[in-house]
């Protein structure tokens, strides 16, 4: 454990030195929530303030969509990818395959370090648009910061955790890219940009039962409309994907080794 701890305050350190992207991105995550604003502010008409669609009202439906984009922005999903995908197209991936850790927990950490340190940024920004745009959600206390602030760093991290293993189907594809794109539809047309009360009523389940539930629209639902029992639903999830997909991940990793080992490195 230790020595992943030392890597996530080594890659932290590096990050923090990133500042004039992190400001970029911080400003482009400004700009896309002002026009998804315009864009539902239209859809839900003069009485927005008072209208509910689904469940939500404009206020509510808007910080579903600020903390799904501080999710998708501070994760950087895709960036994961492609750095494993690339280390195993190159052959560098070799000289970390006999280190005294596992190459898929460390690239996790590693990037999980980076996660952190975009969310010192994103949080305080999303906070403050969202109270600026359209006020805080009616049923918001300040004692929910706590378990939502939670809820979204398990997402980042189980964000790291899936895409580390699609980056990993390059020992046997060599590309993971097309497996990114597929997998960043899936959340966004499913999690970023609609609740699951949204879909179809035969649909909702088999997005519960997903990850794009524990990652996506779990956190961002319990922002919008929180809730304790929705709170153990979400973390409870997270808990049991997260799990789930490290044992996948590592298994995934060990097989891909083996491969690279038969092959002579």
């Amino acid at each position: 454990m230790k020595k992943y701890l030392s890597i996530f305050r080594t890659s932290f350190k590096q990050e923090s030195k990133t500042i004039f992207d992190t400001i970029i991105r911080a400003i482009t995550f400004v700009l896309i929530i002002y026009i998804l604003l315009q864009l539902w502010q239209y859809i839900y008409g003069e009485n927005g303030t008072s209208q509910i669609i689904n469940g939500y009202n404009l206020s509510q439906m808007i910080w579903y969509l600020i903390v799904g984009e501080i999710i998708t922005f501070s994760a950087k999903s895709s960036a994961i990818a492609r750095s494993i995908t690339n280390e195993i197209k190159t052959g560098s991936i070799a000289y970390k395959l006999n280190k005294p850790y596992n190459y898929y927990l460390y690239s996790i950490t590693t990037f999980m370090a980076k996660s952190t340190f975009m969310l010192l940024f994103m949080l305080p920004v999303g906070i403050l648009i969202g109270g600026l745009f359209v006020d805080f959600p009616a049923t918001f206390t300040w004692v929910q910061i706590v378990p939502c602030l939670l809820a979204i760093l398990c997402s980042t991290f189980l964000t790291w955790c899936l895409y580390a293993v699609v980056g990993l189907v390059a020992f046997w594809c060599q590309d993971s890219n097309p497996f990114v794109w597929i997998v960043s539809k899936f959340f966004m047309l499913l999690g970023m940009f609609f609740p699951v009360e949204f879909f179809p009523t035969w649909l909702q389940p088999i997005i519960k039962f997903s990850p794009i539930y524990s990652i996506m629209s779990g956190p961002a639902s319990l922002v919008a409309n929180f809730s304790w029992h929705l709170f153990g639903q979400v973390v409870l999830s997270q808990i049991v994907w997260s799990a789930a997909i490290i044992l996948i991940g590592i298994g995934v990793y060990n097989l891909g080794k083996r491969k690279v080992t038969a092959n002579g490195g």
